[in-house]
């Protein structure tokens, strides 16, 4: 287990280990920029959500497995993927669960236990969005920590009790803190313009939004007692 966690515009410290085991899940919203995903997917298995095959192609990052319907990826990304030789579970168009979905059960089946960096997930259709982040945060029941991020967006998923000190390599335009729960207890951020101490965040009032790092820091920590706490960065 280990507690350091790495993306290319943050080191993010937990006080709860999380799995060393860590996967790049490529799903099929905004494609996150070739040189972020090319860095990110460094060391870490890659897997594909239907039309995250073309992102990886884009990228000449090569998965390790793809997952999905194939009714949103190019048939020249599919094939793509088809000639790797890499396992591939097709499923009909006609389903319940997303490709995300799907490919996220497919992780843990396989892991057990991993951190899942998903990206791909920003951009496009609200509706999406929401169902990615929330299934990433249930997917906390089946053994995965995630996270959703590219160049432009991160969140990170904190469930209490639990801390992290995030040092950033490059500076946000933009901190929030988002309750994923319908309450966050015990809330403290400091480090930031706007100081956070033992608060309840409640998501019928999301108020914590738009922060800033102090002006000369790099450096911010976060604190949730109880409940799903999403810290969400944003660059320009």
């Amino acid at each position: 287990m280990s507690q350091f966690f790495t993306l290319p515009q943050l080191t993010a410290s937990f006080t709860s280990a999380r799995p060393q085991t860590e996967v790049l899940l490529v799903a099929g919203g905004r494609a996150p920029a070739a040189a972020w995903l090319q860095k990110t997917s460094f060391a870490r298995d890659v897997w594909c959500a239907d039309s995250g095959i073309d992102a990886c192609r884009r990228a000449a990052t090569v998965p390790v497995h793809l997952v999905g319907d194939g009714d949103s990826a190019s048939s020249e990304g599919w094939q793509w993927g088809m000639q790797l030789g890499i396992p591939v579970d097709r499923f009909s168009p006609k389903k319940d669960l997303t490709d995300t979905q799907l490919a996220l059960q497919k992780i843990s089946e396989t892991y057990q236990s991993a951190t899942v960096i998903l990206t791909g997930v920003w951009g496009g259709r609200f509706d999406h969005a929401f169902s990615n982040i929330f299934s990433l945060t249930g997917a906390r029941q089946l053994g995965l920590y995630g996270c959703a991020a590219d160049e432009k967006e991160i969140l990170l998923l904190l469930n209490g009790p639990d801390a992290v000190a995030i040092e950033t390599a490059i500076r946000p335009s933009a901190i929030s803190l988002l309750p994923l729960s319908s309450e966050c207890h015990g809330v403290s951020i400091h480090g930031v313009y706007w100081p956070l101490e033992e608060v309840v965040l409640k998501n019928s009032l999301p108020y914590a939004i738009s922060n800033e790092l102090t002006p000369t820091g790099k450096n911010f920590q976060v604190t949730v007692q109880s409940g799903c706490l999403g810290i969400y960065l944003h660059w320009d």
